[in-house]
């Protein structure tokens, strides 16, 4: 940094099913000294309204932007079920599915805008109004300006042939992605770079572009491999970073598994948290080290999928299995059989929670050094 540049300064929110994980980094300030903030979901929070509007009125109109669904969904299907007539603009209609034959199916009427003399209950579903975090901010002494780089990081299963699972079309592009480049940071956008297959980030990108001075850079990332790239941020992975790691992320909704050799992805697995119970998980990722683990295992049929991009490192050989996420405690069993010291529990800047946030900033971090933000090469592919 030369005499009168200003710090690299990111703002990195990482949206989650359960909370909004708000980190600031500012170059030169400790992490552990850095502004943080763990927030309700605005999924939980935007569900609470439509029950509240559900029991209000008898017709609901949603409108707004593609956000987080989850909680939500299942608020506007128990509003369905009461017998609320629910109307939604399409935006707003693909925060249920990404389908919308589907959500049609449902019982929702996808409409332009609130009928003529429209008299029902309208919820907005926004989850990246900036507005009110800026301002707590300022408030307590980090102004937003100038800020370097907003990243968010949000779920985003991504659009589907009919009859396809959306699940698999998820797994499968993130297997297309990294055999382009196995750096886990590659499955971060430029927000004007977001692959228009992806509707909830690609509405992200255009909620921040409203907020926020033109230049600013903007970045979107899955939330599951941001947790994953936050892992590296930690000290004790750090240390062995370029050796072989298996790094879990345990979160509310899915649980991310990934092998790195060298730093390069060579394995990747992702299923449902609920639906694992963490003996029988614990096992099956021994057979995904190994490479006997396959995508058609009975294990995986109501999974996302898995993957192998190069030869895994095989159990016995990992340097550190490192496990993060508000369920990382449910799989302390894989520990079981590793040499001491191999189980670790990563808490970038201090803090479990910050995981997410900490590889947003990142793999922010890696696209401004690069210059990566103005190519366009590749936009909505």
């Amino acid at each position: 940094m030369g005499p009168g540049d200003e710090p690299t300064r990111i703002l990195a929110l990482d949206i989650g099913a359960g909370t909004a994980d708000l980190f600031v980094y500012e170059e030169g300030l400790e992490p552990e000294n850095s502004p943080r903030m763990v927030l309700p979901s605005p999924t939980v929070i935007l569900a609470r309204k439509v029950r509240e509007a559900a029991l209000q009125s008898t017709v609901l109109f949603l409108h707004g932007w593609t956000v987080g669904g989850g909680p939500l969904s299942r608020a506007v299907k128990e509003a369905l079920a009461r017998g609320v007539r629910v109307l939604a603009e399409e935006k707003a209609a693909l925060t249920l599915r990404n389908d919308l034959e589907e959500v049609r199916r449902w019982g929702v009427e996808l409409v332009p805008g609130p009928p003529p003399g429209f008299r029902g209950a309208s919820v907005l579903l926004d989850e990246l109004d900036l507005g009110p975090i800026l301002r707590l901010l300022s408030d307590w002494g980090h102004p937003a300006e100038p800020l370097s780089a907003v990243a968010v990081a949000i779920q985003d299963h991504g659009a589907h042939a009919p009859g396809k699972s959306n699940r698999k079309a998820r797994i499968a592009y993130m297997k297309e992605r990294l055999r382009e480049d196995p750096d886990p940071l590659s499955l971060a956008f430029p927000a004007h770079l977001v692959p228009e297959r992806f509707p909830r980030m690609v509405s992200a990108a255009a909620r921040l572009a409203e907020q926020l001075p033109g230049g600013t850079p903007a970045v979107i990332m899955d939330t599951a491999p941001a947790a994953v790239a936050g892992c590296l941020c930690d000290s004790r992975v750090a240390q062995v970073a370029e050796g072989d790691l298996l790094l879990v992320n345990a979160g509310n909704g899915h649980t991310l598994a990934v092998l790195l050799r060298g730093g390069r992805v060579c394995a990747v697995l992702e299923h449902h948290t609920k639906r694992l119970e963490p003996r029988a998980f614990a096992s099956y990722l021994r057979c995904f080290c190994e490479g006997l683990a396959s995508d058609d295992d009975p294990f995986m049929a109501d999974g996302h999928g898995l993957f192998y991009l190069d030869e895994p490192p095989g159990w016995d050989s990992l340097d550190l299995v490192a496990v993060t996420g508000p369920h990382r405690e449910r799989f302390s069993c894989l520990g079981e059989g590793l040499a001491p010291g191999r189980l670790h529990f990563p808490s970038p800047a201090g803090d479990m929670m910050m995981t997410g946030p900490m590889g947003l900033v990142r793999a922010t971090l890696r696209l401004l050094k690069k210059g990566r933000f103005w190519e366009e090469e590749g936009a909505g592919s």
